[in-house]
């Protein structure tokens, strides 16, 4: 644990009010914020899966008339930008203090004014970065979701090999206790998958290779929680590091040991959900997973290049355990090159076992997870931007800063929508299209709370 800046506790009273001040109406100034559009451009890091939603958003903030954008025509009518760069949500949240790091590492808020992550910081971690306090705010960390996405099985046939399935020509399906022992290397080659109706023509004995994400990745995280509902029994595994022992999916979800896989499985690790969309595409008998709007990108996923009865595709997952088993597909519009949503429409996000999530943004909201059942594709997740309720409590941050902070979240986290033309439209509604689900019911609600609470 590092040295930290001595506290003093707030008022009652001050926190309230700092509270009431940042639910005002866009435009208003306040004592725990700047006018609209008054702040500075501000820097995000983190989550790659949220690297093609911030293309999206970034400058949807700067031309949008949605009210709480900033184009030039809002509040004080200034323009700040929004940029952001994708490094993995454990590189993203090592700045704000989260686990051993060094200091150079630690920017507090003042670099980056959020951060994206899609491992939501469990009690040890927002307590690692609310500990960088100056003055002691309860709950000042604040996990706003900002979208769901689906995590893509990606795969890439052995050279020489075709295979099909009954409920999808051209594709191989994965009921969700193969998948499993895929991932922990008890089955180790293709020959030995034949869910639904799964069949292989040609060259297929090979020996089943695994591209994985290297370091801190919340991509990982989403999978492997996923994991751990259909088997969380320990497996041997080996860290990044090169330490070995007993692990578990459930455990090696987040934190330090998020990179670790089992030993039996030989992994090569690749940089952010492109880098193994690209890793698996250039090798011949190999899986991964990625994002669904990196797998699109990705001209070697979608037809002509991949897809169904090509060698590189991804896989649809079982979605229904009681008989007929049924399989879903992370696109709404299949394997095809056109974007739309990710299959996580009606999504029941739980705690593992009960439904969830947690009653606001203040809140952990580590343990959220989905279901082995879904109306829809199972492997989806929520991913989050981190703020503060007090950047003014945290070194180096400025009254502007959590300003365009505060106009920023709210503007992802709208739902309005101009019927005609695109001026009108919030952070919701433009990625709709785009690879990504849109929040919807009570984490809608919470996620725009949440926004709403960023101050200074």
């Amino acid at each position: 644990m590092r040295n930290f800046s001595a506290r003093r506790l707030v008022p009652t009273g001050l926190i309230a009010a700092a509270g009431v001040a940042a639910l005002m109406a866009p435009g208003a100034a306040s004592a725990s914020l700047g006018e609209q559009c008054s702040g500075p451009d501000v820097h995000g890091q983190g989550s790659t899966l949220q690297n093609l939603a911030q293309g999206i958003w970034d400058p949807g903030f700067s031309a949008s008339s949605e009210p709480h954008a900033c184009n030039g025509t809002q509040g004080t009518k200034g323009t700040p930008k929004i940029t952001y760069t994708g490094t993995g949500s454990g590189p993203g949240e090592k700045t704000w203090g989260v686990e051993p790091a060094k200091p150079e590492e630690v920017s507090y808020a003042a670099t980056n004014g959020f951060l994206g992550t899609d491992e939501a910081p469990n009690p040890t971690a927002k307590k690692e970065i609310e500990e960088h306090e100056t003055t002691l705010t309860p709950q000042a960390l604040l996990t706003i979701p900002v979208l769901q996405a689906a995590v893509a099985i990606i795969v890439h046939l052995p050279e020489g090999c075709t295979a099909t399935s009954t409920s999808n020509k051209g594709r191989i399906v994965l009921n969700n206790s193969t998948l499993e022992k895929i991932e922990r290397g008890t089955i180790t080659n293709w020959t030995e998958i034949s869910d639904g109706g799964d069949a292989f023509t040609g060259t297929c004995s090979a020996t089943i290779k695994h591209i994985v994400r290297k370091g801190g990745s919340g991509t990982t995280h989403i999978l492997k929680k996923y994991l751990g509902l259909i088997d969380n029994s320990p497996w041997p595994g080996t860290t990044e590091g090169g330490t070995t022992g007993e692990f578990t999916w459930g455990g090696t979800a987040e934190g330090a040991n998020n990179p670790t896989w089992p030993t039996a499985d030989a992994v090569t690790r690749a940089s952010g959900g492109s880098g193994v969309v690209s890793a698996v595409a250039a090798t011949p008998s190999s899986i991964g997973y990625a994002n669904l709007a990196d797998a699109r990108a990705n001209a070697a996923f979608v037809p002509p290049a991949g897809g169904p009865k090509t060698a590189t595709f991804w896989v649809p997952i079982q979605n229904k355990s009681a008989e007929p088993v049924t399989y879903a597909d992370p696109a709404t519009n299949k394997e095809v090159a056109a974007k739309k949503e990710s299959n996580c429409s009606k999504e029941v996000y739980t705690d593992g076992a009960n439904p969830f999530p947690p009653e606001n943004a203040q809140a952990s909201w580590s343990e959220v997870t989905t279901r082995v059942n879904e109306p829809k594709y199972t492997i989806c997740g929520l991913t989050f931007d981190l703020a503060f309720t007090n950047y003014g409590s945290f070194p180096g941050t400025t009254i502007g800063e959590a300003t365009t902070a505060n106009n920023f979240l709210q503007f992802v986290t709208s739902t309005k929508k101009e019927k005609e033309g695109n001026k009108l439209n919030g952070g919701q509604s433009l990625i709709k299209l785009n690879d990504y689900e849109p929040l919807t019911g009570t984490v809608l609600k919470e996620a725009q709370k949440g926004s709403a609470l960023v101050g200074f």
